[in-house]
């Protein structure tokens, strides 16, 4: 007579199979300090300059209607051609992947048309025209879209991808909650084994630093802060003008320069880009505005002097947008634009 099925026996011998898979893996995985240094391990390639390599995870924030989508998208046309992104080099031609949850076609259509020559090495979702054509919704919270990217990109190639932006791509996900954080966090792991760059473009909350819960920034290489530039133009508001600022870099030996951009239409089909290295004032202000506070360290942040630093808080103290208290910094007002004169070097 046979014993009575037993499903708890069942799983039990399952999990002990699972057990021994994983003790052999990681004795598979062991390697010694002694043998470290033999191991041959390829160095990852540079894609931008020296702050972004193959396998990264990258962010750009800025708040809303800044600039965010001109600079990805003219990032994407810079690796795509092999040209350089303002000034950080690319090192060689890209196969990119642009995946848009916001932009209407026209503009993307628009931005594309005006940033450069057409490219078979650029390559666009749009959330708009994939649902007119799929009744599709993207949500990379969603575990079978998230597989379906990753097979995307390994079947056609695209070693960059840039995500455009993460408010609007990922749905039933509390930004502030950690926990909700975990449903992405593995998928980009997954990327990076898969050696694709992965550049997430995201929104800056009141406080002026990245929206949302803090863990997002721990497997990132580098973030990118956007932030208003001073004097803005106002017959360019077609366009964009915005400071970008380094407030994360793990790969690079130094901090990369602040700079301040300016993308321009000429005639509704073309597109100035300029660009400079930003004021040192409007450098040291986002770094108070994202929570830096004490001269040593916005000196560190700037490689600068603390005696500069100084002098630059008692500028903007007598301008009247600045505190200093216990020897850090604050400013006043996070929503009001300091009143920059023409001139602003210390």
């Amino acid at each position: 007579m046979n014993p009575p099925f037993d499903p708890l026996a069942k799983n039990e011998a399952e999990d002990d199979s699972e057990d021994k898979e994983w003790e052999l893996a990681l004795q598979k995985g062991l390697t010694k300090s002694s043998g470290l240094n033999y191991l041959a391990i390829t160095p990852r390639p540079k894609v931008i300059d020296c702050w972004a390599y193959q396998g990264d995870l990258g962010f750009i924030f800025a708040p809303r209607g800044l600039g965010k989508t001109w600079l990805g998208m003219y990032i994407a046309h810079g690796l795509a051609t092999g040209k350089d992104i303002g000034p950080w080099k690319v090192w060689a031609n890209n196969n990119v992947l642009y995946i848009d949850g916001e932009m209407p076609p026209t503009d993307i259509q628009w931005r594309d048309k005006v940033l450069g020559e057409p490219t078979p090495n650029l390559t666009y979702i749009n959330h708009e025209i994939l649902f007119e054509r799929t009744a599709r919704i993207m949500n990379l919270a969603d575990y079978a879209l998230q597989n379906a990217v990753l097979t995307l990109c390994k079947n056609n190639a695209f070693n960059v991808l840039l995500l455009d932006n993460l408010s609007t791509l990922v749905s039933g996900v509390d930004e502030n909650k950690t926990i909700d954080w975990e449903r992405i966090l593995p998928w980009l792991l997954r990327l990076r084994r898969a050696h694709i760059l992965v550049i997430f473009i995201h929104h800056a909350g009141r406080s002026g630093q990245m929206r949302g819960s803090s863990k997002r920034e721990d497997p990132s290489a580098w973030i990118i802060s956007l932030h208003e530039a001073r004097n803005d133009p106002e017959e360019e508001t077609s366009g964009a003008h915005f400071i970008s600022t380094f407030t994360k870099n793990r790969n690079a030996p130094d901090r990369p320069k602040s700079l301040e951009w300016n993308f321009t239409p000429i005639n509704g089909d073309e597109i100035l880009v300029r660009f400079e290295q930003s004021q040192p004032m409007d450098v040291f202000r986002e770094l108070v505005s994202s929570g830096v506070n004490q001269c040593s360290e916005i000196a560190e942040e700037m490689d600068a002097t603390t005696a500069l630093i100084s002098r630059l808080a008692k500028k903007g103290e007598s301008a009247g947008w600045l505190e200093i208290k216990n020897r850090k910094y604050y400013l006043k007002n996070q929503s009001a634009t300091p009143p920059f004169s023409q001139s602003n070097d210390p």
